[in-house]
């Protein structure tokens, strides 16, 4: 009897540890912040794929005998100077504010990690000289580079004139509505931030066992990078990069606000801010739909990122 019942304990298998991808996404499902955040921008994303079944009209049809009408049956927000459904263009705007988020962020990991695992990992002069580029970049007024690097741009596709890979890339830009050269302007500098952090994540890690157990077997530089150290900085970047995409998208409402962001009558809650602000005092409703749509959206982006930056912390791992 003694015998059997040793030989049912040792055949229970043992709990099995729930590794730090579950782990996390297991403490981010508890912060009720965070998740609310989280089903907002779902919701968003799937109303700016949807768009065109969501918004009752096309956001570039006028009806000028409607201009300002107010909030009501016919426009549920209102329209705005050129009789345009106010509801409608926040709906398609929200296209606008989405890809900004994914491009830019998607642009800032892929170029700022490889730039940093490339830079940590070598070290010595290589490191050096890659990190003495970063900290010129960081020198300079990004804010000022963007709406210069815009303002080249937007004087580029005014002329029209270009032939060959300068005409095609001019006409990719109008088919987007003005967002390639804002993706563009965005990415150029926007990773120098990542490139550090990741930086500092594989100097941390670079000299720990598991890598030296790897060099002694004879991996490859790409295999340890990507295979070892990768994996092991992943979670801390994408949380850091969570919290910067609420700044991407006030990059772009503030480029649209002052004219160099997309090309109207692509519609841009920036863009709208900056038509409805004029007739505040008279049409309060025209300025307000877009306004608290993108206040809402980024709010949520932080809300996320706060919460997916607790969920990563080692130091509450395991913590029920």
């Amino acid at each position: 009897m003694a015998v059997a019942e040793a030989t049912r304990e040792l055949a229970v298998p043992a709990r099995r540890e729930r590794g730090l991808w579950a782990d996390a996404f297991r403490r981010l499902l508890r912060n009720r912040l965070a998740e609310a955040a989280g089903i907002f921008i779902i919701g968003l994303a799937l109303s700016a794929v949807f768009a065109d079944v969501i918004a009752p009209y096309e956001f570039g049809v006028t009806h000028l005998k409607d201009n300002y009408a107010s909030i009501g049956s016919q426009y549920w927000l209102g329209a705005d100077d050129l009789g345009r459904d106010i509801f409608s263009r926040v709906v398609y705007g929200a296209r606008v504010s989405v890809a900004v988020a994914i491009v830019a962020a998607t642009v800032s990991l892929i170029i700022g990690i490889t730039y940093g695992l490339i830079s940590g990992y070598l070290g010595g002069r290589v490191d050096e000289l890659m990190m003495r580029l970063v900290d010129f970049i960081y020198g300079l007024p990004l804010i000022i580079v963007v709406i210069l690097l815009q303002v080249y741009f937007k004087a580029i596709a005014r002329r029209g004139e270009a032939t060959g890979l300068g005409g095609a890339v001019i006409g990719l830009n109008a088919a987007f509505g003005g967002l390639f050269f804002v993706f563009v302007a965005m990415g150029a500098l926007n990773w120098i931030g990542m490139a550090r952090i990741t930086r500092g994540q594989v100097l941390s890690l670079k000299e720990k066992e598991f890598i030296e157990a790897a060099r002694m077997i004879g991996a490859s530089l790409p295999r340890i990078i990507f295979r070892h150290l990768l994996p092991n900085i992943l979670g801390a970047c994408i949380v850091q990069e969570t919290l910067q995409i609420p700044g991407y998208i006030m990059l772009e409402a503030f480029l649209s606000f002052i004219g160099l962001g997309v090309d109207p009558p692509t519609p841009s809650w920036g863009i709208m801010i900056q038509e409805g602000y004029q007739a505040l005092r008279s049409y309060p409703h025209v300025l307000f739909p877009p306004a608290i749509a993108l206040s809402l959206t980024v709010l949520a982006f932080n809300f996320l990122g706060d919460g997916l930056r607790d969920a990563f912390d080692p130091r509450l791992r395991g913590a029920q």
